[in-house]
């Protein structure tokens, strides 16, 4: 069992990290990276997270995402791999194994057909806690 952290995820309530807003790599203005960081709030110890990023070619010509790859062992990466034509956009899901307690803050490197030589940093943060309340979600009543 995980849970599915989309763009809008809550904010980390203490201090956080801020990565470097400004994109300079080969891909300003050709990219847009929704978001290009996940502040995640107290996540339970043990129950896997999935968060899904965006990169949406803004561009005139097709945006390839040729490498991504996570900063350690404890977040793993799928991304679309097809080309993505102008006004298209691409998924980049990871997922953290919250396997151990405290605070983390992870990078996600993206390299693109634009600039091939120079990753994009992607980041998350928050805090993996023992002392998280699960709630089971119950299914939505059937329309009659």
């Amino acid at each position: 069992i995980g849970f599915l952290l989309l763009a809008g995820a809550s904010t980390l309530q203490s201090q956080t990290v801020n990565v470097r807003r400004i994109d300079n790599t080969n891909n300003a203005g050709k990219v847009e990276w929704i978001p290009r960081q996940m502040e995640l709030d107290t996540i339970p110890l043990g129950i896997p997270v999935d968060m899904v990023y965006e990169a949406k070619n803004i561009s005139k010509d097709t945006l390839v995402l040729t490498n991504v790859q996570a900063g350690c062992n404890c977040t793993t990466v799928f991304y679309d791999k097809e080309p993505v034509p102008p006004g298209s956009s691409a998924k980049i899901k990871v997922t953290f194994d919250a396997a151990k307690e405290g605070r983390f803050y992870k990078l996600i490197s993206v390299k693109t057909n634009f600039d091939p030589e120079k990753g994009l940093a992607l980041t998350m943060q928050g805090f993996v806690s023992t002392s998280v309340e699960i709630k089971e979600k119950k299914p939505a009543p059937k329309k009659q």
